[in-house]
């Protein structure tokens, strides 16, 4: 049977359905004989159970392979790397998945899992098409074959290999490259390749001949590890490899590529020309390489040279590269000192973490991590009412569920691992440095230790809490909504205040004078705060100084005294929503009315903007 015509606009209007819902259809229905409409769920979506977390030698061993047996952990590799031809005939088999006829796509079901291993790789591209019925069948292959998930069981083979490097290792690990279902895998295939990098006291063979593969992924992967490969006490680390590298990497035509080879060779040699070339590099890169860059030679100069602020427009762009151009040159001979003893920290790697509200009721909100090429690298959709979310150290991301009252932390493809009910709608949540988190709900502040267990709860009398941080000081600010605007008068008995701190104990802490608490500006919606320093916030208010033409704006305030010092007037009725100063010196400001997350530097001007599609508006936006 072949799949129905699309209906009419005004059918659908008269059905209530929407082609951008698709994505919500559940993934476990079975095949029906037609194209399944999607089911629009409303309301508290079920709580999914936490998945299993495993070790390397669990996964392995489950997977049916010995963590210590290299030439057999390279075999898995293998047999999940076909050659092009295979490639090609599994993509054009996925791509039957779609096709009108239910008996063609059961077929192609059955001839894909026919390839069995060869064919994951691409199975779990095909899990993000968005062609739904693609989606959900690879998804069934996908669980038809693994007894164990593809990335887990793939990424600890790869570290096993790394660790116990058989004969072949670096050039399956490069095949296999192209074919990482996810980011997180393919950075662990390049650190394995890294530790490759020399075989016999020489480089490795097969990384040198990838410099000129058809790939630009194996090239900047290959470049890479023969740069920061070997002796990590060495500039030069592996001497034999580094002209081929340097000669490759200056003749490379992709963006992506040469930025890749030109960053580690900058980092790992410290010589002057490779940081020049990333300057001249920049126009051609996406804005998050941009960000990297500038980061960089901001811990060089310490400040902007004149004209060193990158624009928006590419004329911008170009403008600030000349200005950088012209400072680096002007160091001189001074240039390569200053590039070797720099201390240099990676505080911005490009990366923006986004939570895209969904206000239709739908429960298709989601939270989503651009590269830095400013494309998705995950993403985490169906969440009910989610509030903040934060990439951990280990590469997965806490999510707040306010509408599901949990936070949960996730692997990059929306797994979960594990799940903390915290009751009292969450909105914001932050990690302590000794491991453990704090949650802000709407009446309480809670703390967890590192192993999941409740420290303390700070109850509210009022539901009146929206938002928190923790201070690097390591006490706790939050806000209520307590507000009056100028001139109104207080209720008898009320205190006015509206931040509020507490210690590590959960215990308030009082302010120098406890007849004058805090108050800050009229504070309403829920939020995230940015921290700028060790004792100011960034607080998202509106300014009602004039009832009749209240005014949207990014306040910075000094959190023991309220004090007011800094304020970007945001547009009228635009709904700011989250503000983060980044290291450039510029914030980053959600205004969600407008569904629009905007860059500004410190004139005001916007440099940068991103919009969420699909119906769904931004709602917060953090960049590391």
């Amino acid at each position: 049977m072949r799949r129905p015509r699309p209906l009419t606009g005004s059918v659908l209007l008269l059905c209530g359905l929407s082609a951008a819902l698709a994505a919500g259809q559940d993934p476990d229905d079975p095949p029906a004989k037609v194209k399944r409409q999607p089911i629009v769920k409303k309301g508290k979506a079920a709580p999914e159970p936490p998945a299993l977390k495993l070790s390397d030698e669990e996964a392995l061993r489950k997977t049916g392979l010995d963590p210590a047996d290299g030439p057999k952990l390279l075999a898995y590799l293998k047999q999940r790397t076909p050659d092009v031809v295979d490639q090609g005939r599994i993509v054009e088999t996925i791509k039957a998945f779609g096709a009108d006829d239910f008996d063609d796509r059961e077929r192609a079901t059955a001839e894909v899992e026919r390839y069995g291993a060869a064919a994951a790789a691409l199975l779990k591209k095909a899990e993000k098409d968005p062609d739904p019925e693609v989606a959900y069948r690879a998804r069934l292959a996908l669980r038809r074959m693994e007894k164990v998930p593809h990335a887990v069981a793939t990424t600890a083979a790869v570290r096993a290999v790394a660790r116990l490097k058989p004969d072949g290792a670096a050039a399956a690990l490069v095949a296999y490259l192209p074919l990482a279902d996810s980011e997180a895998v393919a950075d662990t295939i390049r650190e394995a390749l890294a530790a490759l990098a020399v075989s016999g006291g020489k480089a490795e063979p097969a990384l040198v001949a990838a410099l000129t593969d058809p790939s630009p992924l194996r090239r900047a992967a290959a470049a890479v590890a023969l740069t920061e490969g070997g002796d990590p006490g060495e500039r030069v680390r592996i001497k034999d490899a580094y002209p081929k590298v340097r000669e490759a990497v200056l003749a490379e035509a992709d963006p992506e590529a040469k930025f890749a080879g030109l960053w580690s060779l900058t980092l790992t040699t410290r010589e002057a020309e490779y940081l020049g070339e990333l300057v001249r590099l920049l126009p051609k890169l996406g804005r998050g390489r941009l960000w990297q860059v500038e980061d960089l030679l901001l811990q060089l100069a310490g400040t902007h040279p004149d004209g060193g602020r990158f624009g928006k427009t590419p004329e911008a762009v170009g403008k600030a590269c000349d200005a950088w151009l012209g400072w680096w040159k002007a160091k001189g001979a001074k240039a390569d000192a200053e590039l070797a003893g720099l201390k240099y920290v990676a505080r911005m790697r490009g990366l923006t973490d986004i939570v895209e509200m969904d206000n239709r009721g739908t429960n298709q909100a989601r939270v989503v991590g651009l590269g830095p090429d400013l494309k998705e690298r995950w993403r985490i959709s169906g969440l009910s009412i989610p509030t903040d979310v934060k990439a951990a150290p280990n590469g997965n991301l806490w999510v707040v569920e306010s509408g599901q009252n949990r936070v949960t932390e996730r692997d990059p493809a929306g797994t979960i691992l594990t799940t903390r009910m915290v009751y009292n709608q969450p909105v914001n949540l932050d990690f302590l440095p000794d491991g453990g988190m704090l949650v802000f709900c709407r009446s309480q502040v809670v703390r967890f230790d590192k192993t999941g267990n409740q420290v303390w709860a700070a109850q509210r009398q009022n539901y009146d809490l929206i938002a928190g941080r923790h201070l690097p000081n390591g006490e706790a600010v939050f806000l209520t909504n307590y507000n009056r605007a100028p001139g109104q008068p207080v209720p008898a008995g009320l205190v006015p205040q509206n931040l509020f701190r507490l210690d590590d104990k959960g215990v308030e802490v009082k302010g120098a004078d406890p007849k004058n608490p805090v108050l800050i500006g009229y504070v309403f919606m829920p939020q995230w705060l940015g921290l700028v320093g060790d004792d100011r916030i960034l607080v998202c208010e509106r300014d009602m100084t004039n009832r009749a033409q209240p005014v949207d704006q990014v306040a910075e305030y000094e959190v023991k005294t309220g004090k007011q010092v800094w304020k970007h007037v945001c547009p009228q009725g635009s709904g700011p929503t989250s503000a983060q100063r980044l290291v450039n010196g510029n914030t980053l400001i959600c205004l969600m009315n407008q569904n629009r997350l905007v860059e500004v530097d410190p004139f005001g001007a916007e440099v940068w903007e991103y919009q969420a599609k699909d119906g769904l508006q931004v709602g917060r936006g953090y960049r590391r």
